[in-house]
């Protein structure tokens, strides 16, 4: 009988204790019992866990295909910006994302005419929705025994879905400034592939901000697929002479992008 109540306190303690176990997981799970620092650093653990988060990315690009000095900033080219809603999944050091993105590309190019002082600004516009897919590698820095920055480098295929300011002979002409083209007679010929792509590759920095989330700083370089995305020839004649010139749109140039990235594993805790 003894032996018998032995053994039953042993079962009943290896059961408390077990249950005790599953209560404090439980309260961990739910942060019902923890104090603000337990909840931060909990958040701040699960953020460094693999899996999946969400995202979103903007920045500015700079491309040539405006010739000269910029009117804002001191450099040659034109500066466009970029934003993109990112999903991505991370295993270890490394990170596949997609998402979905748009791109602007504004230009606005002078062509004299002939041999008088008239000059035809043209427009070379591309402004694309974009399907990304990328992959980051990147490693984490011990800073004050902290490992909250982390560098690295990454590189993206970004397919084009579809493209705005497409000109049409029905539509708006690709070019302004009437008052040099009065007694001119223009036509355009518009060559565009239908399949259209550009790459990005860089390097990053990622800084854990808020405790459980991410903020990305990173500089790269984008190069289009084909070279010229969209060409646009134009064939002129104002009675007396008669001339072509052209327009190549290309998407190559620097990138620098800034991107906040949240990790869903942090909402498996319940406030």
């Amino acid at each position: 009988m003894k032996q018998t109540l032995i053994t039953l306190a042993t079962v009943f303690q290896l059961f408390s204790c077990d249950l005790l176990a599953q209560v404090k997981n439980h309260a961990a799970y739910t942060e019902n019992q923890l104090s603000a620092f337990e909840k931060r650093k909990l958040r701040q653990e699960l953020s460094r866990e693999n899996g999946p988060y969400i995202g979103v990315q903007t920045g500015l690009r700079r491309h040539k295909t405006t010739q000269g000095n910029n009117i804002y900033l001191p450099i040659s080219g034109e500066m466009d910006g970029i934003i993109q809603a990112i999903y991505g999944y991370r295993l270890g050091h490394v990170s596949l994302e997609s998402g979905l993105g748009f791109s602007w590309h504004n230009s606005e190019i002078p062509h004299p005419i002939g041999s008088s002082e008239r000059v035809l600004i043209t427009q070379a516009n591309l402004n694309a929705l974009f399907l990304p897919v990328g992959i980051r590698y990147d490693i984490p820095i011990n800073f004050n025994s902290k490992k909250n920055i982390r560098v690295g480098a990454h590189a993206s295929g970004n397919l084009i879905l579809r493209t705005t300011n497409r000109p049409s002979a029905s539509g708006d002409f690709p070019y302004y400034g009437s008052n040099d083209t009065n007694g001119v007679d223009i036509n355009f010929l518009l060559e565009e592939k239908n399949f259209k792509s550009f790459y990005k590759v860089g390097l990053h920095a990622e800084l854990q901000v808020f405790k459980s989330s991410f903020l990305i700083i990173q500089a790269g370089h984008v190069l289009s697929a084909p070279n010229t995305l969209r060409k646009i020839t134009y064939n002129w004649n104002d009675g007396t002479q008669s001339g072509s010139f052209s327009n190549a749109i290309r998407m190559e140039g620097w990138l620098v992008e800034i991107a906040y990235k949240l990790p869903l594993s942090i909402l498996k805790l319940e406030d």
